[in-house]
């Protein structure tokens, strides 16, 4: 499976709007849906790296996700490997639970397909 059949397969979760895989640079390797992917790719990789310094400096181990919730709905992030990070945002009212195992689900095939 190729990254775009990935993140549109993440898309058909209830829920979600759009996915992307950025990587850690900011760069859009790929996207799905109707963001403006280019600037919600530098934010997610800059989060990603802030967190994960935060884990480190407080020993926590590996990040597996971030997830933030706004008024209008989620977004998810979670690392692809050192290389990358998938970026997933959903709609208020959305099934977490579901898009939080499609996103758990999916990472290993992404790494592969990177």
């Amino acid at each position: 499976m190729s990254v775009k059949d990935i993140l549109q397969e993440i898309t058909k979760t209830d829920g979600v709007d759009d996915a992307l895989v950025v990587g850690r640079d900011g760069f859009v390797i790929e996207h799905v849906g109707q963001l403006q992917a280019d600037m919600i790719g530098v934010a997610v990789s800059t989060v990603i790296g802030s967190v994960e310094a935060m884990g480190r400096t407080t020993e926590k181990g590996n990040l597996f996700e971030i997830m933030a919730e706004f008024d209008d709905g989620t977004i998810i992030s979670a690392p692809i490997g050192n290389d990358a990070v998938l970026g997933v945002t959903a709609r208020q009212g959305g099934n977490l639970g579901a898009i939080r195992f499609a996103v758990k689900k999916n990472l290993d095939a992404l790494k592969r397909a990177l």
